[in-house]
């Protein structure tokens, strides 16, 4: 299964992602943005956004599918606000084969800001952020059917991935999950 962790930029998500990977101890954790870093040294990116260039969609589909090998649940947290890129990204995995469930963090916007201006660990990425975060929280307000939605104000990352979990229904055993 793969878990699609999305959410505007400062839901928390590379938090909750490591929170859900402590609680799955099978789980795996993949980044696609280590795949967009290696597209932007090789490739210009017209538009800034390297999620808009064709080939991350493939590369992050081939390289999720990879980890997902062997059948352990992986978790992939990455805000992708486009509905085109999502489709591609979601389905593309689906078409492989794989179960993929969507879960939005849902944040207020000023909570989103102040938390991308209090991060140290993406400091440089802090004005795009900002500059993209309205158009991020809009494009995330209509989902897909399916999709699982879990606030992430005023709780703690355990308490968010332990609700995640329940609401995913990991806890069962292998065999008598659906998928």
């Amino acid at each position: 299964m793969i878990i699609w962790l999305n959410g505007a930029f400062g839901a928390g998500k590379t938090t909750v992602a490591g929170e859900l990977c402590r609680r799955l101890p099978a789980a795996r954790l993949f980044d696609p943005e280590r795949v967009g870093a290696v597209l932007r040294r090789v490739r210009p990116v017209p538009t800034g956004d390297y999620q808009d260039l064709p080939a991350w969609r493939r590369w992050t589909v081939r390289l999720t599918w990879l980890a997902a090998r062997g059948g352990r649940p992986v978790v992939v947290p990455m805000t992708v606000w486009r509905p085109d890129h999502r489709a591609a990204l979601l389905g593309g995995l689906r078409e492989r084969g794989l179960a993929v469930r969507q879960v939005v963090l849902r944040v207020p916007p000023s909570v989103l800001r102040d938390r991308i201006d209090a991060d140290r660990v993406e400091a440089a990425a802090r004005d795009w952020r900002h500059a993209h975060l309205d158009r991020t929280v809009a494009g995330l307000a209509g989902c897909e059917p399916g999709t699982i939605e879990v606030t992430h104000h005023g709780r703690a990352p355990g308490e968010v991935a332990a609700e995640i979990v329940a609401r995913l229904d990991l806890n069962r055993p292998t065999s008598k999950r659906r998928s």
